[in-house]
C-alpha cells in the first residue's frame, strides 16, 4: 500500500494512489474478502469501525465539511480490485467529485413490489 494512515490486528487503512481528493483514503479487511458477497460479517464489522475512526480524522485534521463511502461489487458494480475496499473520500463544497448517478422518480405501486420482492 502507499502511505499507512491506521491498522489493527483486523484492518488497514492507506492513502489511496492515485486520489481522487486530498485524503483519499482505501479501508481494506487483512483476511482477504473478494466483495460485499464474500466478507465475513465480523470482518465487516471491522472494517467499517475503522472507516469510522478514519472519516473522524479526516474532518478533525483536514478540515473537510463532509465524507463520501465509497464500496463497489463485482464489474456490473464497477468493482476493479477483488479485495474488499471502502473509499473513505473527504470532501469539501466545490470539489471535483460528481454525484455517482442520476435518480429518477418511482411511482407508488413500482415502489412496494420493490420493497415486496426485497422483504419476503
Amino acid at each position: 500500500p502507499s502511505a499507512k494512515v491506521a491498522e489493527d490486528e483486523y484492518t488497514l487503512a492507506f492513502i489511496a494512489r492515485p486520489s481522487a481528493v486530498e485524503g483519499h483514503t482505501l479501508v481494506i479487511p487483512k483476511r482477504h474478502s473478494r466483495n460485499i458477497f464474500d466478507i465475513a460479517p465480523d470482518d465487516l464489522r471491522h472494517v467499517i469501525i475503522t472507516v469510522k475512526a478514519v472519516a473522524e480524522r479526516q474532518r478533525a485534521r483536514l478540515g473537510c465539511e463532509g465524507v463520501t463511502l465509497y464500496q463497489a461489487n463485482e464489474p456490473a458494480g464497477f468493482q476493479t480490485v477483488f479485495h474488499f475496499h471502502v473509499h473513505v473520500l473527504p470532501r469539501r463544497s466545490g470539489d471535483a467529485i460528481r454525484h455517482a448517478w442520476d435518480v429518477r422518480p418511482i411511482d407508488t405501486a413500482d415502489l412496494e413490489m420493490i420493497a415486496r420482492r426485497l422483504r419476503d
